[in-house]
């Protein structure tokens, strides 16, 4: 039986190099040297796992460079390390394959302890890529509670206004009429309340749904792209065949998604139903509609030769609540703020492009 002295099992448990090693590995900690007299530079291992080096790159302070985003930060920050300033900072680089991330990186100055003469730098660096990102989307994600609680504030102030509104005149019917006599006052008193009635219904119908909206429960399903498109398609084919309409659509770059189905329809609606609204009457109605996958993107493209949008004028209004900028006596103004709605609660964006007598764009980002 092997017998280890007590001293020499201490010094084992309390090994500094082990430590340091397996921290290192554990972080994916790299390391680095620069030998400002010689111009050699060296880099661990783990380092080049980092960065991806393959074993037969060549390490210079050339080529180092090449790794990191900001080429003249870089070089101020070494400089000023030769000068005694050391450093530690969130730094952008690039590893072998192109793709961009962030290190937490180190630098201090190193000295010959006997002459005190300037030998070179040497630091350290571990990437910190997934924590940025993250903070990164939660910055993008508080922006989004923002807009959409100031979008949401300004549309309960409307509604409350609109709801004001009906009780006053249904109010001011009722003491006008109270004491109606002939057939002709109680048909207009009839009239009246058929008109208050039916805004009214139409102002708790839209906050229903911006409420369903907010509270809704996000279950998703793998929806057929296709077939709930050409569903949109069947409950409005009887006027798009009055209007004599061309529908072209392309779903193969992206034919199913994870997604709200009931979201995706009235998506599709509201679109569909814009396009015919605002559509040019000295042509024929004319709607592209595709999916395209760009990278990591997924999109809904909805295009249309329609009148046009002057978004010079009101693009900073198109998604706002009763944002009307035609004179089309079915227009409400809805449509394109639930539509926003709906597509910014599952994380995604809705873009538009328009030309004035030309037509318009709308880019869904799911």
């Amino acid at each position: 039986m092997k017998i280890i002295p007590k001293r020499k099992l201490q010094q084992q448990l309390q090994d500094k190099e082990y430590f340091s090693k397996e921290t290192a590995l554990t972080t994916l900690t790299g390391s680095y040297s620069y030998n400002h007299k010689t111009g050699f530079c060296f880099m661990d291992e783990i380092g080049k796992k980092v960065l991806q080096l393959p074993d037969n790159f060549e390490l210079s302070i050339d080529s180092a460079l090449t790794l990191f985003v900001d080429h003249r930060d870089a070089i101020r920050k070494f400089n000023n390390c030769l000068k005694g300033h050391s450093f530690e900072n969130d730094i952008e680089m690039i590893d072998y394959n192109g793709h961009k991330f962030w290190v937490r990186a180190s630098g201090k100055l190193l000295e010959d302890d006997l002459t005190g003469n300037t030998l070179g730098i040497r630091g350290v660096f571990v990437s910190i890529d997934r924590f940025i990102k993250q903070g990164k989307e939660l910055e993008k994600r508080a922006r989004l509670i923002n807009v959409q609680n100031d979008r949401l504030i300004h549309f309960a102030h409307i509604i409350s206004h609109n709801l004001r509104s009906h009780s006053s005149n249904l109010e001011l019917t009722l003491e006008t009429f109270a004491d109606k006599n002939s057939d002709s006052e109680e048909a207009v008193f009839k009239s009246y309340i058929q008109d208050i009635s039916k805004s009214l219904s139409q102002t708790l119908e839209h906050l229903n749904e911006v409420v369903t909206i907010s509270t809704h429960e996000k279950n998703t399903d793998l929806v057929d792209i296709k077939s709930m498109f050409e569903s949109v398609l069947e409950e409005h084919a009887p006027l798009l065949e009055h209007l004599e309409a061309t529908i072209h659509y392309d779903f193969t770059a992206l034919t199913h998604i994870n997604y709200v189905s009931s979201f995706l329809r009235s998506i599709m609606t509201n679109l569909l139903s814009n396009a015919i609204k605002y559509r040019d009457l000295s042509r024929p109605l004319q709607i592209d509609v595709e999916t395209i996958c760009e990278k990591t993107k997924k999109l809904l493209v909805f295009k249309d030769n329609g009148i046009g949008i002057d978004l010079d004028r009101n693009g900073s209004k198109i998604f706002n609540m009763y944002g009307t900028f035609h004179d089309n006596d079915d227009a409400r103004g809805v449509g394109l703020f639930l539509t926003k709605n709906q597509i910014e609660s599952l994380g995604g964006d809705i873009s538009v492009k328009s030309v004035l007598g030309e037509g318009s764009s709308f880019k869904v980002k799911f």
